[in-house]
This record gives structure tokens, C-alpha cells and sequence, in this order.
């Protein structure tokens, strides 16, 4: 077997690699949007915190999803590494860049892997220790601490939204880029004798 083969298999499994990461992301949102009007429209009273004035909803839908975002994020955190490797495996293997769109693919790959960084190793540990606060407080019955942690918690929820978002869409440029440049044509490249 040849490099070239390796190169394709790389690019196929790349393109596997961010179709699963997008799908990922894009179901952490979609169960998200069920879950909390779900849990509203049920009103339910939690055992777990019986002393908790406030509101029970807000805080099982918060339980729920916050364990949906735990696996997402361990997803991307995989398809993240994957689609390095495979990048790299690609390039070692004869992947040439040497047109714009080839160059793009890397630089955008690039800052998708920054953004989730940043979400990973940054903004997530921030937002879930404002979510243990909440839980905390809530499960000794400190309704007014807890209040304060989830009022922290709701004010960084549209960042967190918008973060979401965004990797979102950087990965499904990825996977556009992706396309492209699997079928495109290197540049050529002029030979002077």
C-alpha cells in the first residue's frame, strides 16, 4: 500500500471524525431546548433537595443537561484529537497545501481547535463550579446562596450559548472545507528548466 492510500483513508476518517463532533454539538442544543421547557411544564419538586424554595424545574433541567454537556464535551474532546491526528496523518502522507482552500482548511481547523480549548479548559470549569455552588446550596436548603449561584450561573448562559454556537459553526465550515478540498485539484505549480 502506498501513501496516497493512507492520505485517503485519513481525509475519510477526518470527515467521519467532524460530521460526528457537529453532530455532537448540535444534539447537546437540541436536547437543551427540550429539556428545559419539559421540565417547566411538569413542575417538578425535587426529593433530592427538600428544602429548597426555588425553582425545582430550573434545577432538574440544569442536572439533566448539565451531564448531556459533560458527554458532548468529552465527545468534541475525542473528535477534537482525532481530527488533528488525522490532519497530521494526511499531511505526513503526501496531503499537499498548496492552494487557498487547502491552507484555509488547516487555519480554520486551527481555530476550531482554540475555541474548544478555551470552552474546555477555560469557560467550562468556571461555569460548572457556579453550577456545583447552586446544586450545593440548594441541597442544604440554602435557598438564598443557591439563588446567587444560579443568577451567576444564567448570567454566563448566554456566553455559553454563543460559544456553543460558534463551534458549531466552525466545525461545519470544517467539514465543508473538508469536502472541498478532498476533491479539488492541487495548484499547479510551474517547473522552470
Amino acid at each position: 500500500m502506498n501513501r496516497a492510500f493512507f492520505c485517503r483513508i485519513a481525509q475519510i476518517l477526518h470527515l467521519v471524525v467532524l460530521s460526528i463532533w457537529l453532530g455532537s454539538v448540535t444534539m447537546s442544543g437540541i436536547v437543551a431546548a427540550i429539556v428545559f421547557p419539559l421540565m417547566r411544564t411538569l413542575e417538578p419538586t425535587l426529593a433530592s433537595y427538600p428544602n429548597y424554595e426555588g425553582n425545582h424545574a430550573l434545577l432538574a433541567g440544569g442536572l439533566v443537561a448539565s451531564r448531556v454537556f459533560f458527554v458532548v464535551d468529552t465527545i468534541q474532546f475525542i473528535c477534537a484529537a482525532f481530527a488533528l491526528l488525522t490532519c497530521s496523518i494526511m499531511i505526513v502522507t503526501g496531503y499537499h497545501i498548496n492552494t487557498i482552500a487547502r491552507l484555509l482548511r488547516i487555519m480554520v481547523l486551527c481555530a476550531t481547535l482554540a475555541l474548544l480549548s478555551y470552552h474546555l479548559f477555560i469557560f467550562m470549569p468556571k461555569l460548572t463550579m457556579t453550577l456545583q455552588g447552586y446544586w450545593d446550596f440548594a441541597a442544604a436548603g440554602d435557598t438564598e446562596q443557591a439563588d446567587m449561584f444560579k443568577d451567576r450561573f444564567l448570567a454566563s448562559h448566554t456566553a455559553a450559548s454563543r460559544l456553543l454556537g460558534t463551534l458549531t459553526i466552525t466545525v461545519l465550515i470544517n467539514i465543508i472545507l473538508a469536502g472541498w478540498t478532498l476533491t479539488a485539484a492541487p495548484k499547479e505549480t510551474s517547473t522552470h528548466e
